[in-house]
Formats: C-alpha cells, sequence, structure tokens
C-alpha cells in the first residue's frame, strides 16, 4: 500500500467531516446545497473542457453516480434536520465500510486478504457505536433517513471506485458526475428560493457556503484518486475515520459530549485503520 495515498485518504476524511458539520450548524440547509454547487459547477466546466472524455464503458456508472447522489443529497438533509451531529455522521458513514465490502466482492470481484478485512470490520463497528447512547440506544427520528444516507454513500462508492477505472482517467470521470448531478441541482434550489434575490444574500454566508463547496470537492477528489491505487473497500474504510474528526468537531464546536463510550469507539476504529495499514 503506498503511504501516500493513505494519507490523502486521511485528509480527504478530515475534509469531509467539516463540510458535513457546516451542513449540519446551516439554518438552511437547502440553500447551503445551492452555495455548495457553484464551485462544483465552475471547477467541473473547466474539468470537461481540459481532461479527456472518459471512456464509453464509464457513462452508465456516470449517469448512476450522479442518480445516487442525488439520493444521498436529499437523504442527508432531512438526516440532519434533528439530532446530534455526533450521532447522525457516524450512523450514516458507519455502514458504508462493511457494505462497499460486500459490493465490490460482488461487483468488482475485489477481496481483502483476513487482516484487512478484520479492519474494516472493526472500523465499522466502531463507528456505528459511536451513535449509541447511554442506554445502548439510538434516538432521535433522523435515524432512518441517516440509515438510508449510509445505502446511499455505499452504493456511489462502489460505482465510482469502478466508474473511476474504466474511465480511463479518474478526474475526468468524476468531474462529469459532479458537472451533470450540480447544474441541475442548482437549478432546482434557485427555483425553490425564488431566483437570484433568494438564493445570493450576504456576501460573507455566500463565502461560507461556496467554501463548504470547494473543501467538498476536494475531500471526493482524493478518493477517486485513491480508488485507482487501493481496493474499494480499502479506501471506503479509510475514509470513514473521518467519524472521529466529526465527534472531535461535535465536541470542540458544538458542545457535544465526548463521553468514555465514544472514546473507546474511537480505538476501535483506529485499530482497524491500523489493521488495514498493515
Amino acid at each position: 500500500m503506498q503511504t501516500s495515498v493513505v494519507l490523502l485518504v486521511l485528509l480527504s476524511a478530515m475534509l469531509h467531516a467539516s463540510w458535513n458539520a457546516f451542513l449540519r450548524l446551516a439554518e438552511d440547509r437547502v440553500w447551503l446545497l445551492g452555495m455548495m454547487s457553484i464551485p462544483y459547477i465552475a471547477v467541473s466546466a473547466i474539468g470537461v473542457a481540459v481532461l479527456p472524455l472518459p471512456e464509453p464503458a464509464a457513462w452508465p456508472y456516470i449517469a448512476a453516480s450522479v442518480v445516487l447522489e442525488f439520493g444521498y443529497c436529499l437523504a442527508l438533509i432531512r438526516a440532519y434536520g434533528s439530532g446530534d451531529f455526533g450521532q447522525i455522521y457516524p450512523i450514516a458513514r458507519g455502514l458504508s465500510p462493511m457494505l462497499v465490502f460486500a459490493g465490490a466482492l460482488v461487483f468488482a470481484h475485489e477481496s481483502l486478504k483476513p487482516l484487512a478485512a478484520a479492519g474494516v470490520a472493526l472500523v465499522s463497528i466502531g463507528i456505528v457505536s459511536l451513535a449509541f447512547r447511554r442506554d445502548m440506544r439510538f434516538s432521535g427520528e433522523s435515524v432512518p433517513y441517516a440509515l438510508l444516507t449510509g445505502l446511499f454513500i455505499s452504493a456511489y462508492s462502489v460505482v465510482d471506485g469502478i466508474g473511476a477505472r474504466v474511465a480511463g482517467n479518474g478526474l475526468s470521470y468524476i468531474m462529469w458526475v459532479y458537472l451533470l448531478w450540480n447544474v441541475p441541482q442548482f437549478l432546482l434550489v434557485w427555483h425553490w428560493r425564488g431566483g437570484a434575490k433568494g438564493l445570493f444574500t450576504s456576501r460573507e454566508t455566500m463565502m461560507k457556503g461556496m467554501l463548504s463547496g470547494v473543501i467538498a470537492l476536494a475531500a471526493y477528489c482524493l478518493i477517486i484518486e485513491a480508488y485507482r491505487f487501493l481496493p474499494i473497500a480499502m479506501v471506503s474504510a479509510l475514509r470513514e475515520l473521518s467519524s472521529i474528526f466529526a465527534v472531535l468537531i461535535g465536541f470542540s464546536f458544538m458542545h457535544e459530549k465526548l463521553t468514555a463510550q465514544r472514546v473507546f469507539a474511537c480505538t476501535l476504529v483506529t485499530l482497524g485503520a491500523v489493521l488495514i495499514r498493515l
């Protein structure tokens, strides 16, 4: 395993937790998605103009990824409607390592060595356990939507992992996904918010919204590149260390409690990552 690729995945994990925190704190999450779409559209428009076209085999994966990204955004907005960031985020992210492991095995014919597979399982168990309360139960009406979000994450991870490889150029692949996903998303938000007057508010809030988009875009571009060098399930599991960053963000900025149970869960996730690295 290339250490530099692993470090890029960990950087992506930190960036991913950061933009999700922005989304959780936003008073108007639909508006924030509209603002986030602006840097996505700008960068992807340049990308599709200068990068080579993806290979024909990649276009079904591009179409599937666009649909799944739409579903993911809708489920994520609803999931953050209530409940702690430190609970909803781990539920959504914790499902994906094991589901991606199964999906990559079935659709990409990838298998992991026993030590790495055990690491993926530990990461998934540790992340999900972050969401438990003291009575060892989930709480919050948003939990079903967090679970649905996790299903979307797993599906687009497998689709993108395969698509980036058959495209011939991973960045070209994701640029087309971003463009075809964010143009209609921006137009929908534009319509829902009544045009420019409802969408373009103060310069400060607009900059914060677009900064979230830049962070999210950078985070997933790193993952797309990592898919070219490492097994899909391995990248997915390492990426979900973002849940540890989410717990730290929730504790530092949202006044959420850092309990002994959450510390133990983070330890499990870290141990799983070590097994994967070994």
